[in-house]
């Protein structure tokens, strides 16, 4: 394994470690991005974001919608696919029962990190469903 992908692993174990923590998450995020990185999802979700402010204004938005609903999640079937200074990480997310989806919801997931100066320059997430992802946490 590579010193990028295992760079993307430790990002990710922190974004989901500080989702409900915004201290921890402001204290430690800076080593994962600069206020110049960009984030991209799809535009029906959070659209481009930038910088800390963006990154802070995802983790808001994502913590609420999870508080919101109640909903707890599991995460698998993960897989990463690197080139140069970029990773593609594949996985599966398995949301919990909520009302209207007693058998809870499945998707997947790609994103794709762009990195320079050993961060992330540009985050875009591609989700399998975004209406059905939409319909789930209406």
């Amino acid at each position: 394994m590579s010193d990028h992908t295992d760079f993307i692993k430790e990002y990710s174990a922190f974004i989901e470690s500080t989702m409900l923590d915004e201290p921890a998450f402001v204290a430690g995020i800076s080593r994962y991005i600069t206020d110049s990185s960009v984030l991209i999802e799809p535009d029906s979700i959070f659209g481009r974001l930038t910088g800390f402010d963006g990154w802070k204004q995802w983790r808001k938005a994502a913590a609420d919608m999870a508080l919101r609903t109640g909903v707890e999640f599991v995460t698998s079937g993960s897989q990463f696919f690197e080139n140069g200074d970029t990773v593609l990480h594949y996985y599966e997310i398995q949301f919990g029962p909520r009302e209207g989806h007693p058998d809870g919801w499945q998707t997947s997931i790609i994103e794709r990190y762009d990195l320079a100066d050993g961060r992330i320059a540009k985050l875009s997430a591609y989700y399998a469903d975004t209406v059905a992802f939409l319909a789930y946490f209406a």
